[in-house]
């Protein structure tokens, strides 16, 4: 690097820079700042060295996106731990972007209050990784995105400015809510060191319905019955056959190998939820080949931890593994997993499709031999998908993916409407390019 390293705010050991890589990329140095204007030392230093910087959390994220251009410095938000104002009277809390998801709900927990967010990573993800990356799982059904319950947040800029925009109150502005900007960025606007979050009461019940349908077509009719019904679900999933398989791999719940399962969650007061299951049995019943109802709550949270994360669609299967966001709309599953499906035949693999069904968006994880060849394939099927689905505005985000493949696949796939803006905006924030360079769609 040109400049000592002697000047550089809270650097680590070099023996620390090798947990911080990032696609077999290695940082030339690792810092680890201890309060925002050591921070905004450190980009204005960077600004003058021309560095590429990688904002840090736990990492669970590092791996979608383009492959960096530049990596001189990863900058860990490990000491931004700590949740500085908390009132729960007021379902408000104050947290710093190093603070773990699982920490925050612990602290809200004795209170009945917590945040409704349950992206995959849920134990190790930061809150200031879930909201550059705007992760969600199923209860995004319900309580929606991070973007739902962001009221305030404090950004250092890649000059070193220290901004803050919202508040810990809800206001009634004019203009753009300059908070949703950085949610969903990656990191490329901006350095993330806190946020105020609104909460919500947990559910003094809950009760969890899994089904396996008939088949295919019966999961469209199920789907619309529930959706034009006045049940009100916290989270509504579907897996196809080999994603119910896995799951019964993790957790024995029930004997059926083949079959599509609705994966279907309720919270609220007793008389409610078992009101709601009741009505569920009732719609659903001539549509279902097995359907159960788990009460216990120690069973629930294991059963949605499997559902949530990816791990286990992900690790422990030889040859490639892609994992792919597809973002449609609601009344486009069945044709989405069917097309989805067709794809296996072409790739003469597997594929786990596991979906929040009433949002719109599936994930899809491909398993197939590793060859020149079967990559080709899968490029080729994630561009047909691609291109079935612009008509509908909807996307298809390559999340994770082999190293190799990642200058063969546009792993984002905006349309060039939408990076122009993108562009204009990350000229306008960042005009070096110095933060996450490369990683992101521009």
């Amino acid at each position: 690097m040109k400049s000592p390293t002697s000047e550089i705010p809270g650097l680590l050991p070099s023996s620390e820079t090798s947990r911080f890589t990032v696609d077999g990329l290695q940082p030339q140095v690792a810092v680890e700042p201890k309060s925002g204007e050591e921070i905004g030392d450190l980009l204005r230093l960077a600004g003058s060295q021309n560095w590429g910087i990688v904002p840090f959390g736990a990492g669970t994220k590092q791996g979608m996106g383009n492959s960096l251009r530049r990596f001189d410095v990863a900058l860990s938000l490990a000491n931004f731990n700590r949740v500085p104002e908390y009132q729960p009277e007021d379902l408000v809390v104050k947290v710093e972007s190093g603070c773990r998801l699982v920490d925050l709900q612990r602290t809200l927990a004795p209170d009945n209050l917590f945040l409704p967010i349950d992206p995959p990573y849920y134990n190790e993800s930061t809150l200031g990784g879930i909201v550059a990356s705007n992760a969600s799982g199923p209860w995004r059904f319900a309580h929606g995105t991070m973007r739902d319950f962001l009221l305030g947040i404090s950004v250092v800029q890649p000059d070193g400015t220290r901004t803050k925009f919202g508040a810990r109150v809800v206001k009634n502005v004019t203009g753009y809510d300059m908070c949703k900007l950085y949610v969903g960025s990656f990191g490329t606007l901006g350095i993330l060191t806190d946020f105020y979050f609104k909460l919500k009461p947990l559910p003094p019940c809950e009760k969890t319905v899994l089904v396996v349908l008939k088949g295919l077509s019966e999961v469209g009719l199920a789907l619309d019955k529930l959706f034009s019904s006045p049940l009100t679900p916290l989270a509504v999933e579907l897996l196809n056959p080999a994603a119910l398989a896995v799951l019964n791999q993790s957790i024995s719940l029930t004997d059926s190998k083949e079959g599509y399962s609705l994966v279907v969650r309720f919270g609220e007061v007793e008389t409610a939820v078992k009101w709601q299951v009741e009505q569920l049995e009732k719609l659903w019943g001539p549509l279902c080949a097995k359907g159960i109802i788990l009460g216990d709550i120690v069973e629930q949270n294991l059963l949605w931890e499997v559902l949530r994360e990816d791990r286990p669609y992900l690790n422990g299967f030889q040859g490639s593994v892609i994992k792919l966001k597809i973002n449609g709309k609601s009344n486009q599953l069945v044709e989405l997993t069917q097309r989805l499906e067709s794809f296996k035949e072409k790739m003469e693999g597997q594929v786990f499709v596991k979906s929040h069904a009433g949002s719109g968006v599936i994930r899809a994880f491909f398993h197939f031999a590793t060859s020149p060849v079967q990559e080709q394939r899968m490029v080729t099927c994630i561009q047909e998908l691609r291109s079935h689905l612009r008509s509908s505005r909807g996307s298809v985000i390559v999340e994770s993916l082999p190293l190799a493949l990642k200058e063969a696949i546009d792993v984002w796939g905006y349309h060039s409407k939408d990076k122009s803006l993108m562009q204009r905006i990350k000229n306008e924030y960042d005009p070096q390019g110095r933060l996450n360079p490369g990683r992101f769609v521009v």
